[in-house]
């Protein structure tokens, strides 16, 4: 017996997917709220992504959470944050054995069910906001992970590059903000945008299971009951549009490694040619820009493309010496000119197409990587299989992947260049 995939709406803008798969001992749940990226309400989703999850009105702490879900089998209870295209997903993420393994007839999912809905409809207040103490510890981490991604240059690069990339669009925006801005947020708002969020957010959740359990599917259509809701529109996809004339930005930064980030932007909707042409491009350890930018002419530290759908934009990413900059961005463009000339061989081709599909295969290996699959098939308006997506990658031909290329367009060249001083997290990055 294969999966088996229900997807349905139990609430206004709430859709629940169930996901069977027998061979699985554990049962995951992950709850997204996706809104639109704005600059405040994307930071106050943040900590409230930390604070969540942490506690609720019956347990208190996080230490009291922590014991709570040791007790039942070393449950798991967290969540993240993220940005899609011009869209922020608050996840808040649970786990557990299947209730088939429990000593005694014991009900440990809908034990973790309880507390779940303790956290989102219940949470840890203190007077008109989010509990102080509480607050403060996760306002502390919040900016801790603000001052990790300013400390990891190639991470810090990439948002200091979108800022010129996605100028004017939601995607510009950082989820997790300033710090300065930071510590100005305050219980009360926190709280408040929590409200907002339940309320007007597009939910998804997905349930993945090794038995049919429809327990958590009526639990959550409970939950939602009598919820004021009012559902704000999000556009999942949203290309960025070409600029008029190539952006060209310098930024100097205390390091050793200049990093350039370079754009690309297309209209195309075929997903599958495009990101099989990334992937040629610069996304395995046999591609265009690492064979040849990197291997052969060692014109820097590391080289690899990426393509973002949503946005229809193409990254490169690349860490070099600060004299090898221009080279850099001439030769990134001159091996896509190569593909789009189609200056690559069949053989090229078919590994790069063996490479995607083994990694489409791995997609049911795990819970997460299967609810990361059919989320993004959501976002994209694309909800298909692995294995219909597979036998969409196997029908690409030579000018599929051509037209793809030639549908890319230069848009930004972002340089952070280094002044020799300082130390980089990352030096010497392979793909």
């Amino acid at each position: 017996m294969g999966l088996k995939i229900d997807r349905g709406i139990i609430a206004d803008g709430v859709g629940f997917t169930e996901i069977i798969d027998p061979k699985l001992r554990t049962s995951v749940l992950k709850i997204k709220f996706v809104t639109e990226l704005s600059e405040k309400a994307s930071q106050l989703n943040s900590i409230v992504s930390l604070l969540v999850p942490a506690s609720n009105s019956r347990i208190k702490t996080y230490s009291e959470m922590s014991d709570r879900l040791d007790v039942l089998y070393g449950s798991s209870l967290y969540s993240d944050t993220n940005k899609n295209g011009d869209c922020q997903t608050v996840t808040i993420s649970a786990d557990c054995i299947n209730n088939r393994f429990a000593f005694d007839g014991e009900d440990i999912l809908g034990e973790l069910l309880d507390i779940i809905n303790d956290c989102i409809f219940s949470p840890n207040t203190d007077g008109d906001g989010f509990d102080k103490t509480e607050f403060e510890l996760k306002r502390r981490e919040l900016i801790e992970s603000i001052c990790s991604d300013i400390n990891n240059k190639r991470w810090y690069a990439m948002l200091r590059a979108q800022k010129n990339i996605f100028g004017g669009e939601p995607g510009e925006i950082s989820v997790y903000g300033k710090v300065e801005t930071a510590e100005k947020i305050t219980p009360r708002e926190a709280y408040e945008a929590y409200q907002w969020l339940l309320k007007t957010a597009v939910i998804e959740i997905y349930f993945v299971s090794p038995e049919e359990d429809h327990s958590a599917k009526e639990r959550f259509r409970k939950m939602f009951e009598g919820v004021e809701r009012d559902v704000k529109d999000v556009r999942f996809r949203a290309p960025s549009p070409l600029k008029n004339e190539v952006c060209r930005v310098t930024e100097k930064v205390k390091m050793k490694q200049t990093k350039v980030v370079m754009a690309f932007k297309s209209l195309t909707e075929k997903r599958e040619a495009a990101s099989v042409m990334t992937r040629l491009f610069g996304g395995t350890p046999f591609s265009k820009l690492f064979t040849n930018v990197r291997e052969k002419m060692s014109l820097c530290y590391y080289c690899a493309a990426s393509f973002v759908y949503s946005k229809g934009t193409l990254f490169v990413e690349s860490g070099v010496e600060t004299e090898n900059t221009e080279k850099l961005v001439a030769e990134v463009q001159n091996q896509l000119d190569s593909i789009k000339n189609g200056d690559f061989t069949d053989e090229e081709l078919d590994n790069t197409r063996r490479y995607l599909i083994n990694l489409v295969n791995g997609v049911e290996d795990s819970p997460s990587s299967l609810i990361s699959w059919y989320f993004a098939g959501r976002c994209c308006g694309d909800d298909i299989s692995p294995e219909e997506h597979i036998c969409r990658l196997e029908k690409l031909t030579r000018e599929d992947i051509i037209e793809a290329a030639r549908s890319f367009s230069l848009d930004t060249v972002y340089v952070m260049e280094a002044d020799g001083e300082g130390e980089d997290a990352e030096e010497d990055d392979d793909e």
